[in-house]
């Protein structure tokens, strides 16, 4: 009998663990709101009319992704993590993350009849804090509230596009796009901070969560 409880409270210790390391890989995937901060920059190349090829940079801004959009105009979405009053004492700070970038018409009509299509920039993990705080109700001990925040506007392949996050949600500010240097030389492309490669625990995480996400989808 002493031998099976002990057995239990291990199983117990270990599921516990796992929790905490599948919580924090899904809080990894969000970022801090500590300031006003530059969250994304998009640039855009016509490939058709009213077709594009998206330049998204996020983050540090060292890695650059292309989606194609269609329309007049962009998108991106935003959702915003308020922790409890406990939570942000103990350092938790209110978080943010990209969830969608898509294109968008002018007009409502054309909205809903013309070629349109979105990216999910959010990252599937194996605990939904959302949902996991719906499913708890009054017993949520984590977060105090979600909200989604969007910025749009118009194309123009003339311009950079910057997104920025503020206290109470995203919005955008653009300039003119650096000319492409003569005789195929790269575009140089600023970089406000160091691209640091993840902490050792953070690269943990996130290994033991892309895992269960794949067991998830397996049993699926």
């Amino acid at each position: 009998m002493r031998r099976v409880l002990k057995v239990s409270l291990w199983v117990i210790v270990l599921l516990a663990a796992l929790s905490i390391v599948l919580l924090t890989a899904t809080v990894y995937t969000y970022e801090r709101l500590t300031a006003e901060t530059l969250i994304a920059e998009l640039r855009f190349d016509a490939t058709g009319d009213r077709q594009y090829i998206a330049h998204l940079r996020t983050g540090d801004r060292c890695d650059e992704r292309d989606f194609p959009v269609f329309g007049d105009q962009w998108r991106v979405d935003a959702e915003f993590l308020k922790w409890k009053y406990w939570a942000l004492l103990l350092g938790l700070d209110s978080q943010y993350r990209l969830d969608r970038l898509e294109g968008r018409y002018r007009s409502a009509a054309e909205q809903n009849s013309q070629p349109n299509v979105a990216h999910a920039l959010g990252e599937r993990t194996a605990v939904d804090l959302v949902s996991v705080a719906e499913t708890l109700g009054s017993w949520n001990f984590l977060l105090d509230a979600t909200y989604g925040s969007s910025t749009y506007q118009d194309i123009d392949t003339g311009n950079v596009y910057y997104v920025y996050r503020t206290t109470t949600g995203i919005i955008t500010r653009d300039e003119p796009r650096p000319v492409q240097p003569v005789g195929g030389a790269p575009l140089l492309v600023t970089i406000d901070g160091a691209c640091d490669d993840p902490s050792m625990w953070q690269r943990f995480t996130e290994w033991t969560d892309d895992n269960a996400v794949a067991a998830l989808e397996l049993v699926e």
